[in-house]
């Protein structure tokens, strides 16, 4: 198919005075009347208005500068006329000049809707095709969203909501496990190989506080180490002197190899053995370390090393939960222990990563109805969802929680609940959603406390 070419014609010297002639409307109208009576005084210098010919030329000009410029044209050209018909004949024709003023009006008249048509079609076609960029872009950037959607799916099969199934159920058989002497070090383990699967981390290690050290120093006599299925052993010591790992556990933020632009690299740097070094904290208190020595450069990304950090900050708590509802424990309020201990690690992901989550609130003043619920909703749970009931106040709650997932999620579970109930009344139970950052309303929403 031939490619068309749009090419700009030159403009000439007649072409720019026709644009300043036209940006000047009242200029325009007197050249052209002044053009009229000269072509006129030419014609029959005692009828220079052309009045007495066949053709009524008078209403030709009129309709031409009315119909183009507008009423006030219009009568700024009858004004002229009539001047010169005024003194330029014997006897003022008054019925030529009463024929050209209405004319006027009628052109004028169209003129004022004729040209209304137009902007209103101008200002149309400028909103559609606005409205059609924008669309255009927002398809573009969906198909794109779209495409990088499935290709993690191929490359990272496992979501950070899987990530973390598989580290509870992982958890849990391991701590059923008795053969099993250092149930902590298992844990770390299990990490490692769950990096190895989801993230194509080659080689790593973690560093990790003893348990039984009453010590808020994290060196190499508080802590153990677990090197990945392939990492070689390295003396604790050694890692401890490396610059990433130094630099990780004494600012307490996460230091990774970049390049200029400030974006990870897997290129070598001479001042450490290490691309990346992810602290684990605990209410400000180093309790891990994440060290990643061998990484694809295309998993190498910003995005992998969050969803790391929250599944390292998750498993951490995970592993100390015995200590976390002692140190935050903001929905005392609610007697189900692990809900409060779960709330309390979510909790704690959203103040530090802004990955939020939701509660979905059923109130009833029925018991036996919030028992019917609460027995349908354990039936549409998914793997991470929680729930529990509070009674309070003669009312009963039933709270549903939906780890790292935002609003749409609550309202889309709220919808399925509703389509499945049968009962009319099960239907209109009142119904609230609640986000990490409104934790005291939830408070004040259980206990019934409306005050300010």
């Amino acid at each position: 198919m031939a490619q068309k070419q749009n090419r700009v014609k030159a403009r000439t010297a007649i072409d720019d005075f026709l644009k300043l002639v036209h940006k000047y409307a009242y200029a325009e109208t007197l050249i052209i009347v002044a053009i009229y009576l000269i072509v006129g005084y030419i014609v029959d210098p005692n009828d220079i208005c052309m009045l007495n010919s066949d053709i009524s030329y008078m209403l030709i000009l009129l309709a031409i500068i009315t119909l183009f410029h507008g009423f006030e044209n219009g009568m700024l050209t009858v004004a002229i006329l009539a001047f010169f018909m005024w003194f330029s004949y014997d006897i003022f024709a008054y019925i030529q000049f009463l024929v050209a003023l209405l004319m006027t009006m009628i052109y004028s008249e169209f003129h004022y809707y004729w040209t209304g048509k137009i902007n209103d079609a101008e200002v149309s076609a400028k909103y559609r095709g606005t409205k059609l960029d924008e669309l255009s872009k927002a398809f573009y950037s969906l198909k794109i969203s779209h495409d990088q959607l499935e290709k993690n799916y191929v490359v990272k099969p496992m979501s950070i909501r899987n990530s973390i199934e598989f580290i509870l159920n992982n958890n849990r058989r391991i701590k059923k496990d008795e053969t099993i002497e250092d149930k902590t070090k298992e844990y770390y383990t299990q990490f490692l190989g769950l990096l190895e699967k989801s993230f194509n981390v080659q080689s790593s290690i973690v560093i990790y506080k003893n348990k039984d050290s009453k010590s808020e120093l994290f060196n190499a006599k508080t802590t153990n180490v677990v090197f990945g299925a392939y990492t070689e052993t390295i003396d604790v010591k050694d890692l401890f002197r490396d610059y990433l790992v130094d630099e990780a556990i004494n600012r307490k933020t996460a230091i990774y190899i970049s390049d200029k632009v400030g974006e990870p690299t897997t290129m070598t740097d001479r001042n450490s053995d290490f691309l990346c070094a992810l602290p684990a904290l605990h209410e400000n208190e180093l309790v891990g370390v994440l060290i990643i020595k061998k990484m694809p450069f295309m998993s190498f990304n910003r995005e992998n090393l969050t969803s790391i950090s929250i599944l390292l900050d998750y498993f951490s708590i995970e592993v100390r939960h015995r200590n976390l509802l002692y140190l935050s424990d903001e929905l005392e309020i609610i007697k189900d222990i692990m809900f409060r201990f779960e709330y309390a690690r979510l909790k704690q992901l959203y103040r530090k990563y802004n990955t939020d989550s939701m509660i979905l609130a059923l109130k009833t003043e029925s018991e036996l109805q919030a028992i019917q619920v609460y027995e349908k909703i354990e039936k549409m749970l998914r793997s991470l969802d929680m729930i529990t009931r509070v009674d309070e106040n003669n009312n009963h709650y039933i709270l549903i929680m939906f780890p790292l997932n935002d609003r749409a999620a609550a309202e889309g579970f709220h919808k399925r609940l509703v389509d499945r109930m049968t009962e009319e009344r099960d239907k209109n139970m009142e119904t609230v959603i609640f986000s990490m950052s409104q934790t005291d309303l939830l408070n004040k929403y259980l206990r019934e406390d409306y005050g300010e």
